[in-house]
């Protein structure tokens, strides 16, 4: 994928180093700098070499004391003090050792910070490149090294990519709050871990779609079918609420056929939720029993709601009684709930 280890450290800077969003355990930018400054003559001489030594030390030093690395660091880091240490090693030899431990160490800080953040990123395979890679390093033959530099950033690059995305997706989820929320914060987020276990795109975009549709607060016939039975009669008694409504849901023992009750000022109606899937109308014996408990429960008006239709017999039958009895229907019920305060449950 990389033609050089100096463009997959150029891309993984771009896709995950420099994303601002997020807060690593390490400053990657310090990491990632040094190695991808290859636009100024390599200085091998003088105060600077001297500095950019200690600097890569330093951070090789820094990610020695990481043990989940598994990496030989420590070795690495042994060698690049031989290498700034011995006068006897040409200029262009010290410069490739520090070009090429600087991309490293880069990778490395990168893989950390992966697995800190995600155990279910795959990492594994970058991890055993970069030990390839570092092996290679204490052995003194660089040239055997690059390719597993490169295969190392090429894993570390498809596992950035999916990771930077779930990061922006869990902020979003952070930031959405009740009643959208609710059940689907672990599922959502279990999705998103499989993401990124798998390095799934799909999976991802169809998180960011959920998320997307839920934030606009625009009702879907999907949104009413992913609740519960019981769920689907709290979100009638809510919208009823917002209606003015002092509504409650009635218990499942004995409700004669009334989910809801909601009264105001002094008035009582009595509300019938049937949460059916497209093409499961409602017919007309619901409507008509519904619509005999007038008496029963001493009410002032029935309505029977659902998630689908009615049949036509269900609907004359209304048209003949007394405008007292009124029906919703799923598509009128998206109407409402989107107007509403109310937002789809994710």
């Amino acid at each position: 994928m990389f033609d050089s280890v100096a463009r997959a450290v150029e891309t993984l800077t771009a896709e995950y180093a420099a994303h601002s969003d997020v807060e690593p355990a390490f400053d990657l930018t310090e990491f990632f700098e040094p190695a991808l400054d290859d636009t100024e003559p390599r200085e091998t001489v003088g105060e600077r070499r001297k500095r950019r030594f200690r600097s890569t030390i330093e951070r090789g030093q820094t990610l020695s004391e990481q043990e989940s690395l598994s990496l030989p660091i420590e070795a690495i880091t042994e060698r690049l003090v031989d290498v700034a240490n011995d006068q006897s090693i040409e200029a262009r030899r010290r410069a490739a050792v520090l070009d090429y431990c600087d991309a490293l160490f880069a990778f490395a800080a990168l893989a950390f910070e992966l697995q800190e953040r995600y155990p279910s990123a795959p990492v594994a395979t970058a991890v055993d490149r970069l030990r390839d890679a570092g092996d290679a390093a204490v052995a003194d033959d660089l040239s055997g090294g690059l390719s597993s530099l490169r295969s190392a950033g090429h894993e570390l690059y498809r596992t950035a990519v999916v990771v930077r995305r779930a990061d922006q997706l869990f902020a979003a989820l952070s930031a959405v709050g009740e009643p959208q929320l609710g059940r689907a914060e672990a599922t959502l987020g279990g999705t998103l871990d499989e993401a990124i276990a798998e390095r799934d795109t799909d999976r991802i975009d169809t998180v960011a779609e959920r998320l997307n549709a839920a934030t606009d607060g625009e009702w879907t016939s999907d949104d009413l079918l992913s609740c519960s039975h019981r769920e689907f009669e709290v979100l009638i008694a809510d919208l009823w609420r917002e209606g003015g409504f002092d509504a409650r849901t009635t218990k499942y023992v004995q409700d004669y056929n009334v989910d809801v009750i909601a009264q105001a000022d002094g008035t009582r109606e009595l509300v019938q939720a049937k949460q059916y899937k497209p093409g499961n109308k409602v017919g007309v014996r619901t409507v008509q029993r519904t619509a005999g408990l007038f008496v029963e429960f001493d009410a002032d008006s029935v309505a029977v709601v659902t998630s689908s239709s009615f049949t036509e017999n269900a609907r004359e039958s209304v048209e003949r009684m007394s405008e007292q009895v009124r029906l919703v229907d799923g598509e009128q019920l998206c109407e409402l709930l989107t107007r509403s305060q109310l937002v789809p449950s994710l």
